[in-house]
C-alpha cells in the first residue's frame, strides 16, 4: 500500500472517557510525527472532515453507538479507495462493528486493529505500525 502523508481524522465514541483519552493520545502522537490531525467526537463529524482525510482512525467502546450515525450515513456507498483505516476499541465486537460501517468505502486496513487496555507503550507500538503502513 502506498504511504499517505495527508491529514488523519481520529474519531471517538461520544461519552466514553477512556476511548476519548485514547483518541486524544493517538492524535498527540500523530502530531508529534509531523502529520496534520483532527480529533473529533463521532457525532460532530461532517462531510468536509471526512473528505479532507487520507487516514481514518476510529474508536469505540461498544458496537452500535448512535454517535456514529452520521459517519455511517456518509460512508454508505462512498468510495474512499486509496485511503487508510485503523480501528481501536474496548472489545473485538466494537472494532468489528466500526469496520462494518466502512464496508462500502473501499478503505484499506492500515494495520491490525487495537483492542483492549490502552497502555501507552502498546498504543505507541500500534500507532507506529499504522503510520508506517498507511
Amino acid at each position: 500500500m502506498a504511504k499517505h502523508e495527508g491529514k488523519v481524522l481520529v474519531l471517538f465514541e461520544d461519552g466514553k472517557l477512556e476511548i476519548e483519552r485514547t483518541a486524544r493520545d493517538i492524535a498527540e502522537r500523530i502530531e508529534g510525527r509531523g502529520r496534520e490531525v483532527s480529533v473529533l467526537a463521532a457525532s460532530g463529524v461532517g462531510i468536509s472532515d471526512i473528505l479532507a482525510a487520507e487516514l481514518y482512525v476510529l474508536g469505540a467502546a461498544s458496537p452500535g453507538s448512535e454517535a456514529f450515525s452520521e459517519l455511517a450515513r456518509v460512508f454508505k456507498g462512498a468510495n474512499l479507495a486509496g485511503r487508510g483505516l485503523a480501528c481501536f476499541g474496548s472489545s473485538g465486537a466494537a472494532v468489528a462493528w466500526l469496520k462494518s460501517l466502512c464496508a462500502d468505502t473501499e478503505l484499506a486496513a492500515a494495520h491490525v486493529d487495537f483492542t483492549g487496555r490502552p497502555e501507552p507503550a502498546a498504543i505507541a507500538a500500534w500507532l507506529k505500525g499504522v503510520l508506517t503502513s498507511a
